[in-house]
């Protein structure tokens, strides 16, 4: 399962770093201290879970690998392909930047990067806003916000970004809460959408993927 719509790469430069250490090895992503972990064979282990607003659909479990199948983009940042047939990344490509500060994801070559998760050294919006104007009589608008502060979820010390999707008039269309363990990778994934039923800002949990282990082979 993927989001349907995917913020707009922003320039590095424009995230705010907080102190970490810097990955090693020969492409960002490698090493312990990774934000995601991208070396091939690399393997997380989910249950996953879909709903409908009146409650869950199905839970199965899940398995994402890292693959030896990478893509470039325009700049010359190399993404590391993901296997994960019945998970959130399915056919997704994920770098990790350099500085360890970012994780960008390409949801296939067809698409356009962006900015999956960022850390931050205070709570607020990675960056402005965006604003689709596809129709111009309701735009729909992006936002990223960012916490500082780690926050134990499901057994990992993670940092948690949330993405709103909204509408001309400020109704919350879907919600997709990350948590990302350094060393780790993503450990939870939230997805919520519009309650039809239940009215504007009425939100349901459309789909969660939460990590139960990982195999990662010595680097």
């Amino acid at each position: 399962m993927k989001r349907c719509l995917a913020f707009t790469l922003i320039a590095a430069a424009a995230l705010i770093t907080i102190s970490c250490n810097k990955t090693s090895g020969p492409t960002a992503g490698y090493g312990p201290n990774s934000l995601f972990p991208l070396t091939s064979g690399d393997t997380w282990y989910y249950n996953d879970s879909a709903f409908n607003d009146s409650g869950l659909l199905v839970a199965y479990s899940d398995t994402m690998v890292a693959t030896k199948a990478t893509y470039t983009d325009a700049s010359g940042t190399i993404y590391l392909g993901l296997q994960n047939p019945i998970g959130w990344f399915q056919g997704s490509y994920i770098a990790v930047e350099p500085n360890n500060t970012a994780i960008y994801e390409v949801d296939s070559p067809a698409f356009q990067p962006y900015i999956m998760f960022a850390l931050v050294n205070q709570d607020g919006p990675i960056a402005p806003a965006s604003v689709d104007y596809s129709n111009p009589s309701c735009p729909i608008t992006y936002n990223q916000i960012g916490y500082a502060n780690p926050v134990q979820a499901y057994g990992n010390s993670c940092y948690e970004n949330v993405e709103l999707i909204t509408d001309c008039n400020n109704v919350v269309l879907e919600q997709t809460n990350y948590f990302v363990s350094p060393g780790v990778g993503v450990v939870r994934i939230e997805d919520y959408l519009t309650d039809t039923v239940g009215g504007a800002n009425k939100l349901y949990e459309d789909y969660s993927q939460t990590l139960t282990s990982t195999a990662f082979p010595k680097q």
